[in-house]
């Protein structure tokens, strides 16, 4: 399954209904939390993982991976991928 990480500190900052998801992810499942991408990893669903771009919450989720795999919690990593909010600009005429 291909899932994407909602960046919920980027939809507050940028008041939610101006954000959208990059076109590429349309078809990806959103995952609203950390937890509840964690539990799919565990349960072996994601094959493609797309997470917020480095510096913004979930920057360091990809180290997590690498490390429940190199310990046996997880037997395939998923693919990931680093995204970036858009942002929709009103034109103020």
């Amino acid at each position: 399954m291909k899932t994407i990480i909602a960046d919920t500190y980027d939809l507050y900052v940028h008041n939610s209904k101006n954000t959208v998801f990059p076109k590429k992810y349309r078809s990806y499942k959103i995952i609203w939390n950390m937890r509840e991408a964690l539990l799919e990893l565990w349960a072996g669903k994601i094959t493609v993982l797309a997470i917020p771009e480095l510096g913004t919450p979930g920057y360091d989720f990809e180290g997590f991976i690498e490390d429940m795999a190199s310990i046996g919690q997880i037997e395939n990593k998923p693919k990931i991928e680093y995204y970036k909010f858009e942002i929709v600009r009103k034109n103020s005429t």
